[in-house]
């Protein structure tokens, strides 16, 4: 029967109580008996991304068996948060409950709708830290590590990421403001191996700090250089960000214009990568996002957000399941 994981956090009212309630009303409408159905413990962490202000999360990730397929499972998720309260105002603001699905099985979704695995996912401590409990075996399609590797990335210092752009979009001005805001180190492209040094399935993907960071790190690496076979091993990031060029269209959605991007990025199921990326399958298990450019206040925010939420603060809230 396929697998699901799911994640879920609030922030506002009695937090602990509407996971609570929520937990069982997704038992309830997947049909899922007790032995298909485990929910992690309740931790607490600070609010990442949103607005400023916000009381502390508490998140949790429930695993499931189910024969519901991603569609259903995210009309599903959309009922009950709007049972329980939820109101979509602004990205990452305060809510009553926040539903995701992080896996299903092994798909990969890419639409502006819903996108599976979940992208942010791989880069979250808060979210990675309690599934870790429930489904540290359970693989990621796109980096192909399991999720307790992915956990166990974050859990090795500060936070890093490499910023992967070509040379047209300007990303170094774009980079630096994220490392000032984010009180990161920059480091030269000469010191960074966007590439994991080890390829193999069966071992862990460790994001490997520079021998002087004792903070958070970024570098900045252009497209051509990180299909090169030049490996240079002195650091690797947690994270690697593929910036996507502006859109050059109107009336078309996000996801839709840069699709091809996300097949050759394995973020979406295809045959064909495209040619002047470094195929999923060359990368070598990988966690990997891909970032809009369009708006390059947001895509700042998101590279501050990402490196935060790497090494946010998390501990077990004892009013928790």
């Amino acid at each position: 029967m396929p697998r699901c994981l799911l994640s879920l956090g609030a922030n506002l009212g009695n937090p602990s109580d509407a996971i609570r309630r929520a937990a069982e009303r997704l038992r309830e409408e997947f049909g899922c008996s007790t032995d298909e159905f485990c929910v992690s413990s309740h931790y607490r962490t600070p609010p990442v991304g949103g607005p400023t202000g916000q009381p502390p999360f508490i998140n949790a990730v429930i695993a499931l068996r189910s024969p519901k397929d991603p569609w259903e499972a995210w009309h599903i998720v959309r009922k009950i948060e709007e049972e329980l309260g939820r109101v979509r105002l602004h990205r990452w603001e305060a809510r009553q409950i926040d539903i995701d699905i992080l896996l299903h099985e092994d798909s990969r979704i890419w639409t502006p709708q819903l996108k599976i695995p979940h992208p942010r996912m791989c880069m979250r401590r808060f979210i990675l830290v309690p599934a870790q409990e429930v489904a540290a075996s359970w693989i990621d399609p796109v980096s192909r590590l399991s999720i307790g590797q992915l956990a166990q990335n974050l859990q090795t210092g500060p936070g890093s990421l490499v910023l992967v752009a070509s040379p047209q979009q300007q990303a170094a001005t774009l980079l630096q403001e994220a490392a000032r805001l984010a009180h990161a180190n920059w480091l030269p492209c000469s010191s960074i191996s966007p590439l994991p040094a080890q390829h193999a399935a069966d071992s862990p993907f460790l994001g490997t700090q520079p021998p002087t960071a004792d903070r958070r790190w970024v570098g900045l690496v252009e497209s051509a250089a990180h299909s090169s076979s030049a490996r240079p091993l002195i650091a690797t990031p947690k994270l690697t960000v593929f910036l996507a060029d502006p859109m050059r269209v109107e009336g078309v959605a996000w996801e839709d214009f840069h699709r091809p991007l996300a097949m050759g990025l394995g973020l979406a199921v295809t045959s064909t990568p495209l040619p002047e990326q470094t195929s999923a399958a060359e990368r070598g298990p990988q966690p990997t996002y891909l970032l809009a450019s369009d708006d390059r206040q947001w895509a700042i925010h998101e590279l501050v957000a990402a490196l935060e939420a790497m090494d946010c603060p998390i501990e077990i809230s004892h009013s928790g399941g």
